[in-house]
């Protein structure tokens, strides 16, 4: 890897357009389209941060894919390694949203432009001149994405660039749940940087147990492993580390993007420095920063234009000092 990276962080992975319910002017429900996508929402949390972020992916070349990279490059995301086709479509998730701000996805993905994303695709300078390549386990589902994925890897690793990895599970694009576990453990396999959630956690190694979920997935390469909890907040975990931080109250909206903006920040922070991965005070900040990103966008529906910038994230800390 090079002295002087191109790019702060680089995303690989689905770009989705997220349906989303809403109003029409008469009050009708309606939805509208809002970009998304896991691996996409962070490459944007992290241009919004003031990072450099690029995307490699596939859409179709349609409507939605446009809107998609024209997104990306209006928030300031690098979309060079971002392909069209006209051999399938981008794909589509239909959010649902609870009372609470939760929120459910129906996806629509046969035969989706990102499922022909292949090995000789990717844009591998772009990887060698990233400081950290981002990817989750969606795209390991098939067959030829998950290839593309999977050289990237091995791209990163040999230019030295780390790895971060958001397991993202979604159980409804799975057939079977033996299989998406298979998947997401195949990911964080290959992390240095890994984000799950407290279910995800649970999901993957058999127990409830904080304690005995992370030294089950736990491995000597990883450099830090992040368990987001909801609205109780997160803990980081290093090989010599462990904090705990509570989460921030705030009305909620929807929490559509929220654990991709903890994972931006958390990103962001790192591509920067990883000096604060050596202390149990650098770990309390990282997490605080990333708690403050995902809280802030759950105070406002869509996972993109809801991601805050640096200048948001450290008013509101600033307005929750202990």
């Amino acid at each position: 890897m090079s002295a002087s990276p191109r790019f702060d962080v680089v995303a690989l992975g689905e770009l989705v357009i997220d349906l989303v319910p809403a109003r029409a002017a008469d009050g009708q429900l309606c939805f509208a389209p809002k970009p998304g996508g896991a691996p996409g929402n962070v490459a944007v949390g992290v241009a919004r941060l003031g990072g450099r972020a690029a995307m490699l992916s596939k859409v179709g070349e349609e409507a939605f894919g446009r809107l998609l990279i024209a997104t990306l490059a209006g928030y300031g995301v690098v979309t060079e390694g971002v392909l069209s086709t006209r051999e399938g479509s981008t794909s589509l998730a239909v959010v649902t949203v609870a009372p609470d701000g939760d929120r459910d996805f129906m996806f629509y993905r046969n035969g989706c432009a990102e499922s022909s994303y292949t090995p000789a695709e990717v844009a591998v300078d772009i990887i060698r001149s990233s400081s950290i390549l981002h990817v989750g386990s969606l795209i390991l589902g098939q067959p030829v994405c998950a290839a593309a994925q999977r050289h990237a890897v091995r791209v990163a690793r040999e230019a030295g660039v780390p790895v971060s990895v958001d397991v993202n599970l979604r159980a409804s694009l799975w057939r079977d749940a033996a299989d998406m576990r298979a998947a997401a453990l195949e990911a964080a396999g290959v992390a240095d940087i890994l984000k799950v959630s407290d279910e995800e956690l649970a999901f993957l190694t058999g127990t409830h147990e904080l304690s005995d979920g992370i030294a089950k997935l736990w491995r000597p390469s990883l450099r830090v492993l992040a368990v987001t909890l909801g609205a109780a907040g997160a803990l980081l975990a290093t090989d010599g580390h462990r904090v705990t931080v509570p989460g921030f109250a705030v009305k909620v909206v929807d929490t559509v993007g929220c654990g991709d903006a903890f994972t931006a920040s958390l990103l962001a922070d790192l591509a920067v420095s990883q000096a604060g991965l050596g202390s149990a005070a650098g770990l309390v900040r990282l997490a605080r920063r990333a708690c403050a990103a995902g809280a802030i966008t759950a105070t406002a529906a869509g996972a993109m234009e809801s991601l805050p910038t640096a200048s948001r994230r450290d008013a509101f800390l600033a307005s929750h000092e202990c």
